[in-house]
């Protein structure tokens, strides 16, 4: 008997010393996060609208990537804010949808669509976009960014 008292306490030490890591850790809140994404679209949005190249590109991380349709990926807040400044030229404003949306306290993926209108406010394009966000220092902010036109390939 002596025998099976210190296996039999081992083993009680041991199941009763793991916890449970996950009842601890608050839950992700999905409200708070598309509140969060509803804001960084207003900022997009206003900044498009604005032909603010400097408050568009602060909407993306410093090593943020931007996959272009039918071009070279841009690499960088700084190369972000000058490629902008063409098509800001020719884009009156721009409306994003996002329909959905996932992640954790510090990374988010978003999709959704697109729809660029000229300045006289008729539509130029439509198409759809995937965006991944990271938390860095408190700020939403895309590192990743890639999206197509619903139109066929001229």
């Amino acid at each position: 008997m002596k025998k099976l008292i210190l296996p039999i306490f081992c083993g009680v030490l041991l199941i009763s010393s793991c916890e449970n890591k996950t009842a601890n850790k608050v839950a992700f809140d999905s409200e708070a996060a598309k509140k969060d994404i509803e804001s960084w679209q207003e900022q997009f949005e206003t900044a498009v609208k604005n032909k603010d190249s400097v408050a568009f590109a602060n909407l993306y991380s410093e090593d943020a990537i931007r996959m272009v349709p039918n071009s070279t990926e841009i690499q960088g807040r700084s190369t972000i804010q000058s490629s902008v400044v063409e098509p800001f030229k020719f884009i009156g404003s721009t409306d994003l949808v996002t329909t959905d949306a996932f992640g954790n306290d510090s990374t988010l993926t978003c999709s959704g669509t697109y729809q660029h209108y000229l300045p006289d406010g008729s539509p130029l394009e439509k198409g759809k976009y995937i965006s991944i966000f990271k938390r860095i220092d408190g700020k939403l902010l895309v590192v990743r960014d890639i999206w197509n036109s619903d139109s066929a390939g001229k």
